[in-house]
């Protein structure tokens, strides 16, 4: 039976990575309950120090109970703020804890752990949360500049209600375990999400049906084992939000084919993979119509094929990235076809595109029981149980 204190796991991209987490006495301070928790729901082994001011905001009895790990306040013989940890998460970070820190101030536990941190090369991610006033002071920005001269990572979120207030949970976990996984195998990837729809008139279109979940998740499971992502998203049922992600959003076939393009040709961002998870119409209406057509008539569509942007993206990336091109990953889906089908169908985009790998699905996998889709390479068939799964192979072919 679950204890109170259960969490479900959501991924393994902080198992056994042992977290340092401090807490100063910002107001946000209350918001490490569900921090503690979300560090815990993607592996993480935490260890908790508290400013003296963040006892005053929340208790370390409720940061116990939510991190299930030891929380230093004062002082002590055994200097745990020395042990060696894999990451250290500042969240709340007031004013006054990025002041001590830039200017090596070390009165407390955890101004001694920043600066150790700072000396062995451990990652450190600050999440800074304060009014605007106090943000928008010359003096802030210079002290967040001093500390990123040294290499810490800041994590800001915009400005709500004249606060920046702390990011979620989830934001803030997830850019966490990408600075954590990052290493010299990471790669800059262009994950391609949703549906496109191609125009009839001003108000009508032709779409493929695609929630983009599939692709989002993938997205995030990229993000969090260390590549850098931008994602091209179509048509969705849902709103990806991400403050670590960028989303361009292009809904039209052909907005898409301009958009894959500018992206990976496009310098700042270095795309060296692809990712076409994008249910990207194979069709378009020849004659669509300015305005709206009058309802209640019958009328004709004709329908002719639109270019496949799949077999122009091996050929762009290796224009712009040249020999540091890395992969392109295809996705093909069929109706009512047997696994021999869905085989010959992926090894054909394979040798037909050049692409490294293709997943392959049949509509049924996508609610029915049983594998969610085929892996399939020139020289291996894998069956993948679920969207975790997919993403899962997706980086090991990328680290490869």
């Amino acid at each position: 039976m679950p204890r109170d204190v259960d969490v479900v796991s959501h991924s393994n991209s902080l198992d056994g990575k042992r977290i340092l987490l401090g807490i100063t006495g910002g107001i946000a301070a209350v918001e490490s309950v569900r921090l503690g928790r979300e560090l815990r729901r993607h592996g993480a082994e935490i260890h908790v120090i508290m400013t003296e001011a963040a006892t005053k905001v929340i208790t370390p009895l409720a940061v116990k109970w939510a991190t299930q790990s030891p929380v230093d306040v004062e002082w002590s013989g055994d200097m745990p703020q020395l042990e060696g940890f894999d990451a250290i998460l500042v969240a709340p970070a007031t004013r006054n804890t990025l002041s001590k820190h830039a200017n090596g101030v070390m009165d407390s536990p955890l101004s001694m752990a920043l600066a150790a941190g700072t000396g062995n090369g451990t990652p450190i991610l600050v999440v800074p949360s304060m009014h605007d006033d106090l943000f928008d002071d010359p003096v802030t920005i210079d002290l967040l500049e001093i500390i990123k001269k040294r290499g810490c990572s800041i994590l800001i979120s915009e400005s709500e209600e004249g606060r920046r207030k702390q990011p979620s949970p989830e934001d803030i976990v997830s850019r966490l375990a990408n600075i954590v996984n990052r290493d010299d195998k990471s790669r800059r990837v262009l994950v391609m999400i949703g549906g496109t729809e191609a125009p009839i008139d001003d108000v009508r279109t032709v779409s493929n049906h695609s929630s983009g979940r599939t692709g989002w998740s993938i997205a995030d499971h990229l993000y969090r084992n260390g590549h850098d992502v931008f994602v091209l998203a179509g048509r969705m049922c849902f709103e990806p939000k991400s403050i670590s992600i960028p989303i361009v959003i292009s809904t039209c076939p052909d907005s898409m084919k301009r958009s894959t393009k500018d992206m990976i040709e496009n310098e700042n961002m270095k795309i060296d993979s692809v990712v076409c998870a994008a249910a990207i119409s194979d069709f378009v209406v020849s004659d669509s119509k300015s305005g709206k057509i009058e309802s209640g008539n019958d009328i004709s569509l004709t329908l002719i094929p639109f270019e496949k942007i799949l077999d122009l993206i091996p050929q762009w990336l290796k224009s712009s990235r040249g020999d540091d091109a890395g992969h392109v990953v295809g996705f093909k889906l069929l109706s009512d076809s047997s696994r021999h089908q869905l085989v010959n169908a992926a090894r054909s985009q394979i040798d037909r595109v050049g692409v490294s790998a293709v997943v392959a699905n049949d509509l049924s996998q996508l609610s029915d029981e049983g594998p969610r889709a085929l892996w399939v390479t020139s020289d291996n068939i894998e069956e993948l149980r679920d969207t975790k799964h997919i993403g899962v192979a997706i980086d090991a072919l990328l680290r490869a």
